[in-house]
């Protein structure tokens, strides 16, 4: 096996190829000219071949460098995310947390800081994402997601399961005493949830036929959004229980009726194996989990 030396130049080397100049490479390493030109000589003359063409618009690769370069480039690449991964799996100061909009308004946001009161030293960096994380290409430490556990290789607890309940405001139903019949919440026009279709769910509970729902023709696919339409009177919101509590409790909102639809998926906190034991994720899920 032959002896990898001079690794310092295998870096400069490797930014050079990737931005096809010296003085761009000088730049992204912090360092002069003449140092790039200096360790680029040094490992020619190592390896006794010529990396690349010199002209007067920059520099290009020659087939050995081509083949030197697909080989720094993916372990240079490596070698920054085994860097990153040491660093991140040390950090007890920081967590970056992906959660769908929805849930980070309705949800986390309003009771972070009995979080902040507990952990003062942590800052929480929130990525407000609809989208199921990559924790193979992302820098977040851990995700909330709504849905079934189907997150194979990953690390995964349910936070709460998930039920839908209608509500509206106050405004809207001031003449109705509660708890209001089906017959009477169905006089109102129905808002729809693209995710969360469960009126007709709703229906079947109550015994009122589907056909007699008058389902608004705007759909959401934003349950914030969804919710907003419903504190501002356009009509009955079936929504997810966990993201109203808090709209219930101050008055924004009015759970109608005692019927509830349940869903197959709950909220889930994600994380990659092993990360539920570092201290500062482990803290953030024992705190969540104190306060679904």
């Amino acid at each position: 096996m032959e002896r990898i030396r001079h690794l310092r130049a295998m870096e400069v080397f490797d930014k050079v190829a990737e931005h096809s100049s010296f003085s761009k490479a000088a730049d992204v390493l912090n360092i002069t000219h003449g140092a790039v030109s200096r360790q680029i000589k040094l490992l020619e003359e190592s390896l006794n071949t010529s990396l690349f063409y010199r002209g007067s618009k920059g520099v290009e690769l020659t087939v050995a460098g081509e083949h030197l370069y697909e080989s720094t480039r993916h372990a240079f690449s490596v070698l920054r995310n085994g860097v990153y991964e040491v660093n991140r799996r040390n950090n007890s100061k920081s967590l970056k947390v992906s959660l769908p909009n929805a849930v980070a308004l309705k949800w986390l946001v309003p009771q972070l800081s009995s979080f902040r009161a507990l952990y003062p030293d942590v800052a929480l960096l929130l990525e407000t994402d609809d989208k199921v994380t990559d924790f193979g290409m992302s820098e977040v430490d851990l995700a909330l997601r709504f849905g079934t556990p189907n997150w194979s290789g990953l690390y995964f607890e349910k936070i709460a399961d998930e039920e839908l309940i209608a509500v509206a405001s106050p405004r809207l139903v001031e003449n109705v005493k509660r708890p209001m019949s089906p017959e009477e919440i169905i006089r109102f026009p129905l808002l729809r949830d693209a995710y969360n279709q469960g009126w007709e769910k709703w229906a079947d509970l109550a015994g009122i036929n589907p056909a007699r729902l008058r389902v608004h023709s705007i759909q959401y696919f934003e349950s914030a959004v969804l919710l907003e339409a419903a504190i501002d009177q356009q009509g009955v919101a079936l929504a997810r229980r966990i993201l109203v509590e808090r709209d219930i409790e101050a008055g924004r909102l009015l759970h109608l009726d005692e019927i509830s639809v349940a869903l197959d998926r709950g909220l889930y906190f994600v994380c990659r194996f092993g990360d539920q034991n570092r201290p500062v994720v482990n803290a953030f899920k024992e705190w969540l989990l104190a306060n679904r």
